[in-house]
């Protein structure tokens, strides 16, 4: 009889650890599905909640999910305890399989200080805790954690035993279903041809995969990418144009914009669309495509936009669009038959209407509004670069 029902009860494991299996690879391949995953985590283990988080250099939150009694609400400030959460050690380990417990990254003492457990973990319901890693590459970083309310006590060795089974059957599938979305990004890729300068990016600026021609304009120094692999145009209106386009309006991704290298015929277009419908883990917190073109046709700015957004007057619009066609300051004088001091407090009220100093940061905003003849592209507007009606 014992026996028997030994088996039985293997199989019901040897069952479910199957079905686990089957639904987390569909989840993490298709977020939707992935909820179902982590149900038969807590079912499993006995636990409340389980998480299964992706970050950048254990610094940044890249995808979480969340399923259990966790305090929705109070957990989804995650981010902001990321630095001073002693768990994150697991991360940072990049130890496959290796389950570890709170009371090996925080004794009492710990636990009754820190930040982290007293301000999030603890009041979200999840002070108890055991995680392992399930993938790590060079930049990120998957792992699978289970927990409780701190007052229901450490796991017991039985539900640490069935959380095993679970990380044992996640490992492999995990890293399979890493391959199948990186083919999938691949092809996205391969669609815009060999010559595209394009990426794809998570909402945080993160460069999930680039092309070729992207790999060169990085290495150019064009742009670069930052210690947490987000991508960084060496400037913080470009970079908050950036910000806008991945973020979108009420959530809608995209838009364009463009930047200069302080020389004209230094101008690039960038382009933000949403990446198709793929819903796999880490993409549904917003891929975005991104491409990059350089303008080597005749470019000119348009002053329309170039007016509302500064309130310029006409004759402060032909002054930049001048600057930018590279004229001095002698040159805009003769072809608008005026004195250079007349240029010169011209170029004053824009410097202020532009909040910058030089002529070269005057450029630089201008090359936003610069465009093939004919073009109409909408510009992305910053905090104090509104425009005006």
């Amino acid at each position: 009889m014992l026996p028997n029902l030994a088996r039985r009860l293997e199989y019901m494991s040897n069952h479910t650890l199957d079905t686990f299996k089957e639904l987390l690879l569909e989840g993490l391949c298709d977020s939707d599905v992935l909820p179902r995953a982590l149900e038969m985590v807590n079912a499993h283990c006995g636990a409340e909640t389980t998480q299964l988080i992706s970050v950048s250099d254990a610094t940044f939150i890249l995808d979480s999910a969340v399923e259990g009694t966790v305090d929705r609400d109070l957990f989804q400030n995650e981010q902001e305890y990321l630095a001073v959460n002693p768990r994150t050690r697991i991360l940072a380990s990049r130890e496959i399989g290796r389950i570890i417990r709170d009371h090996e990254v925080a004794d009492e003492e710990t636990v009754a200080t820190n930040a982290a457990y007293q301000e999030l973990l603890i009041p979200a319901g999840v002070g108890q805790f055991a995680g392992t890693v399930l993938a790590s590459d060079d930049s990120t970083v998957v792992a699978l954690a289970i927990a409780r309310p701190r007052d229901d006590g450490p796991f017991s060795d039985d539900s640490i035993a069935r959380f095993s089974q679970m990380v044992r059957a996640a490992i492999p599938v995990t890293h399979l279903a890493g391959r199948i979305v990186s083919r999938q990004e691949t092809s996205l890729l391969d669609m815009f041809g060999r010559q595209a300068c394009v990426a794809i990016l998570h909402k945080s600026g993160t460069v999930v995969r680039q092309s070729e021609q992207f790999e060169k304009l990085l290495a150019s120094g064009v742009v670069r990418t930052d210690g947490l692999g987000r991508l960084d145009l060496l400037s913080d209106e470009s970079n908050r144009d950036l910000a806008l386009t991945l973020r979108g309006q009420s959530n809608a991704i995209g838009g364009r914009f463009s930047f200069a290298r302080l020389r004209p015929e230094c101008t690039y277009i960038c382009s933000v669309t949403p990446v198709p419908p793929i819903g796999h883990f880490g993409a549904r917190s917003g891929h975005a495509v991104l491409f990059i073109d350089k303008l080597t046709s005749v470019k000119s700015l348009d002053r329309n936009l170039l007016r509302q957004t500064y309130s310029l007057t006409s004759a402060e619009c032909d002054v930049c669009e001048r600057l930018y066609a590279s004229q001095t300051v002698a040159e805009i004088a003769t072809a608008r038959a005026v004195a250079t001091s007349t240029v010169k407090t011209l170029l004053k009220s824009i410097m202020q209407k532009m909040v910058v100093n030089r002529q070269a940061e005057i450029v630089i905003k201008s090359s936003r509004f610069a465009f093939d003849s004919g073009m109409s592209v909408p510009v992305q507007t910053n905090a104090g670069d509104k425009p005006y009606g």
